[in-house]
């Protein structure tokens, strides 16, 4: 085809995206699109069965595309992959989110989407800091979804229940809260903390002509009761999750 100067167009010149890439080492947030409408029909603040349906998901992803880990909350998701599509953006971007919206739709019966975004990481150091970066997010998340659903069932009007928190701080919603018979700090720890769905080695064992032999196996491990991250036994989590994850 050409243009109106007469010239041919070249098409492949004019995508703009396809010669982007990603550094070998990223994470990739998937992110709900309009989920408080599109879950309107769930469990307020929390339905574990769409949690559920999230981790299921997640485990089809790490079966298919072989993230190193994800990592969970709410309606997003982070994965930590290494070197995928070529680490082309515009196939990373548009694939698992995709991908991840067609399987999750099916386990919940009606159709969902995500949003993508690529976050570059140099080394282990800085994937352990956007995980705390997330958990933290995850507990503010927690705070004000508890918050905003209780006193939505007293004040009865969407608009009014975001005035009447509006500008409150942590404290004084936890205050609030506990009032009401609702202590944040005992909620499951999912619905806190998050939840992480990563490879682990296991060792087997099985007889074969007499003897005993021993062999190892991936397996993925679905960790629904998280420690802070920034906890010993947060780092000691990480520090196996995330064993030879930058030199493998």
């Amino acid at each position: 085809m050409s243009s109106r100067s007469g010239k041919r167009i070249d098409w492949k010149r004019r995508e703009i995206y396809s010669k982007l890439l990603s550094p070998e080492l990223f994470i990739l947030r998937i992110d709900g699109r309009n989920f408080t409408n599109v879950l309107k029909d769930f469990e307020k603040p929390y339905d574990l069965r769409f949690a559920k349906a999230m981790v299921e998901t997640c485990k089809e992803i790490l079966r298919e595309f072989n993230p190193a880990f994800a990592y969970t909350f709410s309606d997003e998701v982070s994965f930590l992959f290494r070197d995928i599509f070529g680490c082309r953006v515009e196939k990373i971007d548009s694939i698992i989110p995709s991908e991840f919206s067609s399987r999750l739709s099916l386990k919940i019966g009606f159709p969902v989407s995500f949003d993508s975004r690529i976050i570059y990481v140099r080394d282990t150091a800085e994937v352990v800091d956007y995980l705390k970066f997330r958990q933290d997010e995850c507990w503010r998340n927690h705070v004000n979804s508890y918050a905003f659903y209780t006193l939505l069932k007293e004040i009865g009007d969407r608009r009014k229940t975001q005035e009447f928190l509006k500008g409150r701080k942590s404290k004084e919603i936890h205050d609030i809260l506990f009032k009401r018979g609702i202590n944040l700090s005992k909620t499951p720890s999912w619905q806190r903390r998050g939840i992480m769905i990563y490879w682990s080695e296991v060792e087997l064992e099985r007889e074969f002509e007499g003897k005993i032999v021993r062999y190892k196996r991936r397996r993925i491990v679905e960790n629904w009761n998280l420690p802070l991250f920034d906890s010993e036994e947060g780092k000691k989590l990480l520090e196996k999750v995330l064993l030879d994850v930058v030199d493998r």
